[in-house]
């Protein structure tokens, strides 16, 4: 077989009217020649086959990269579209146009041929972003604005503070008490007495409008505030009044001067806190137990 591979041979190739040409070659070199022919060509075939299986193999990573994180904004999305139906809900707002639709719904995933590719699911939240995002400015915040606003206002008008902005004490509590100026009778008292320096500063407890602002019978110099919601409180025996009525006074702004007018046996101030006309203890809108003093008050304060 070597001996048949290195044997040579002659081969006469001739044409009319011109000199023959004389090949000579042996099989082993004819089989070397073919294959450094065929070889250079199929070289550069398997190269363009290994990039390009190369190139697929990295196109599907990042294709599921962006199939993953698009998965993961699309939950975002439903996870925002379920909170704003729950503030739709809790604000009793009427339907608000929230687009449907879920981040698991027709999203097959793995391989190359995945039926929606990263990029459409992409498309599809970059389609809800806006509005959401619109959905938000235009309805949800406005209205919870609203509400809030609305709460602020509530807050602000819930008579929950301290009456007189120095050092006190109560002198007298809510409810029956024996008459202060003697004798056995008992008289029902519709507030609480709170004595300290004569002129200490005496503060509204809440926003609210002046009702009166004038001498009022046994409470002398005396302010009423409407505070709306159905809340209203009384500050009496002042020494002097310091706002007018119509007046819109704010939480914590002074609106008397602590005195002894009107039927009184002492400086003090007599507050007294209603709602809906009847008569409540100050002590529990101002969240102070009745065994609390003002010192505990003020300290937990």
């Amino acid at each position: 077989m070597r001996r048949q591979l290195l044997k040579s041979y002659t081969v006469l190739v001739t044409r009319s009217g011109q000199t023959p040409v004389t090949i000579t070659f042996t099989p082993l070199a004819g089989i070397i020649a073919a294959f450094v022919l065929l070889g250079v060509p199929l070289g550069w075939l398997g190269a363009i086959i290994f990039s390009l299986f190369q190139s697929n193999v990295q196109l599907a990573d990042e294709n599921q990269q962006l199939t993953d994180q698009a998965h993961k904004v699309l939950t975002d999305l439903d996870t925002l579209d379920s909170e704003i139906e729950n503030l739709r809900e809790r604000a009793g707002l009427s339907d608000l146009g929230v687009p449907n639709g879920s981040a698991e719904e027709d999203t097959p995933r793995g391989g190359v041929a995945i039926i929606a590719s990263g990029l459409e699911l992409y498309e599809e939240a970059s389609e809800k972003l806006p509005e959401l995002s619109d959905l938000l400015d235009d309805s949800v915040k406005p209205a919870l604005e609203e509400t809030l606003a609305a709460e602020e206002a509530k807050s602000a008008a819930y008579p929950d503070g301290m009456p007189i902005g120095g050092p006190i004490d109560i002198s007298s509590e809510f409810g029956l008490r024996r008459n202060p100026f003697g004798g056995s009778s008992y008289e029902n008292h519709e507030g609480t007495d709170f004595v300290g320096p004569y002129g200490t500063p005496i503060i509204a407890t809440a926003d609210g409008v002046v009702g009166r602002a004038d001498y009022y019978g046994g409470y002398g110099n005396t302010v009423t505030l409407k505070h709306g919601y159905g809340y209203e409180t009384l500050y009496a025996h002042m020494s002097e009044v310091a706002v007018a009525s119509g007046a819109r006074v704010k939480r914590g702004d002074v609106v008397g001067y602590l005195g002894n007018t009107g039927r009184s046996s002492g400086p003090h101030l007599h507050y007294g806190v209603y709602y809906k006309g009847d008569a409540i203890n100050p002590r529990t809108v101002m969240k102070m137990d009745h065994d609390m003093t003002v010192v505990d008050y003020w300290r937990l304060r």
